[in-house]
């Protein structure tokens, strides 16, 4: 029987290492406002009719607007035609340069020189996609955006229809986390 032995090189590790961080990534999330606008006559919600230009299909645009109603309702907002706010829902997908480099030369102890992964190492380049999706609170008497929240993390190339859904309620929560905003934030 002819027994193969596997050797892993640094940069291999690091590559590794890259993906399995990049797989078990959380979002970014950041929020901007209108400091002197009271969000506290803030009641009932609607949705604003997304556009194509929105970026969103009509599958992932249920699976934001349930987790929408979800997280509302939990903090006392209600669904109405007649709403004092609306959300307006925006993605974008853009993909990104990920450059490792490993290696490098090195000295050892002793005499002479002794090359640590040869001349220069190796350099690994990958690509993968970053989502960044906006949510817009316009108050709709005044028509005036309000609110709006921003995340953005690295999308799941093949995600079952379960983790899609797993996903955008994660970052749905996690931008609603920052609504509606507080004193001490301002």
């Amino acid at each position: 029987m002819k027994t193969t032995k596997i050797y892993f090189s640094f940069s291999t590790i690091l590559i590794l290492a890259a993906l399995i961080l990049t797989s078990c990534s959380s979002i970014s999330v950041n929020q901007d406002y209108d400091p002197a606008y009271d969000f506290s006559k803030l009641k009932t919600y609607g949705f604003i009719p997304i556009t194509e230009e929105a970026g969103i299909d009509q599958l992932n645009a249920t699976r934001l607007g349930d987790a929408i109603k979800e997280n509302l309702n939990a903090k006392g907002y209600t669904l109405s035609e007649n709403a004092d706010f609306g959300i307006a829902l925006f993605f974008t997908k853009d993909t990104k340069t990920s450059i490792q480099s490993s290696g490098g030369y090195g000295y050892g102890y002793g005499y002479g020189y002794r090359g640590y992964g040869g001349m220069g190492g190796s350099t690994y380049v990958s690509q993968y996609d970053e989502g960044t999706l906006v949510i817009d609170f316009v108050d709709m008497a005044k028509q005036e955006l309000v609110w709006r929240g921003v995340g953005t993390g690295v999308l799941d190339e093949t995600p079952t229809v379960e983790e899609r859904t797993a996903n955008i309620n994660y970052a749905v929560a996690e931008i609603l986390a920052q609504f509606p905003p507080t004193k001490a934030e301002e």
